[in-house]
């Protein structure tokens, strides 16, 4: 699979595309990453300055991204499928399964998608695409051909949402877009999402959320019953919804994959990983 013939981006990059700051790119900078303008930067820091936590939070949802592929290949799975994949920052999904099996990234941010062009579909023996779609049209999305050439729907697939579902404050859009997803997985796929949330720190996550807003982003964290929601009536795997920096495939409050060791009070995100049975 290539990138060849991909069609034209859901947005083009305009000139405020460089001046004011986006929510891959602010996250981007809490990992270290350069792909960033003074604008993303300026957003991180004052995020940081407002919830020390914000910088850990943003590398233990990416080391979650491992986390959840070793869970998704311990029980067999062999195809990936990353909504809203981010800004390229290694290890990328396709650098984590095995070679030759079916790794497609999507996301909607023309910058991100210029990058992902570049380091997310390395040709042979990888089997990567990358797709420009909006997972608020799911059903669209999931016709696309280039997502329905990469997957055998025989076999299960492995769903990644991490850090994705916040950055869209409409609740009723969202839920029929997962349900969409969750619908078109076929048995034994697993679904993992990670998700804002001020259940663990009801102080700084509104002041971090009011920082996003003052840079133009809106961002809508959710509670426990609502991201638990996402996930149907998938069985969970290890913790649950969970923390996550306390999710573990061996049950609850066993740490075993995360390297921040960080209390949920750090995260503030919930983490699960549910399989369709």
């Amino acid at each position: 699979m290539t990138t060849a013939h991909q069609p034209v981006e859901l947005e083009e990059l305009g000139p405020e595309h460089f001046t004011q700051a986006r929510a891959p790119r602010v996250y981007d900078c809490l990992l270290g990453g350069v792909d960033t303008y003074q604008c993303d930067r300026d957003a991180a820091l004052d995020l940081y300055m407002a919830a020390l936590w914000a910088a850990l939070a943003a590398r233990t949802n990416r080391h979650f991204t491992q986390t959840s592929t070793a869970a998704a290949l311990r029980l067999g799975i062999r195809q990936f499928l990353d909504l809203g994949c981010g800004l390229p920052n290694r290890p990328n999904l396709h650098h984590l399964v095995p070679h030759r099996k079916p790794v497609v990234y999507v996301d909607r941010d023309p910058g991100v998608l210029a990058h992902a062009k570049c380091w997310l579909d390395p040709g042979p023996p990888y089997k990567t695409a990358v797709v420009a779609a909006d997972l608020t049209d799911m059903r669209e999305l999931l016709a696309r051909p280039d997502v329905t050439g990469a997957f055998d729907l025989s076999q299960p697939i492995a769903v990644t949402v991490h850090d994705v579902l916040p950055w869209n404050e409409d609740d009723t859009t969202v839920t029929d877009a997962i349900a969409v997803l969750r619908g078109w997985l076929p048995t034994g796929s697993t679904l993992s999402i990670t998700h804002l949330t001020d259940h663990f720190n009801a102080h700084t996550v509104p002041k971090a959320v009011a920082v996003y807003e003052r840079h133009g982003i809106t961002v809508r964290p959710r509670s426990p019953d609502q991201i638990s929601a996402f996930f149907g009536g998938f069985t969970h795997l290890g913790s649950g919804l969970a923390a996550v920096s306390q999710w573990s495939a061996h049950g609850p409050n066993v740490y075993h994959f995360t390297p921040y060791p960080a209390r949920a009070s750090d995260c503030a995100a919930f983490a699960g990983i549910a399989v369709k049975t």
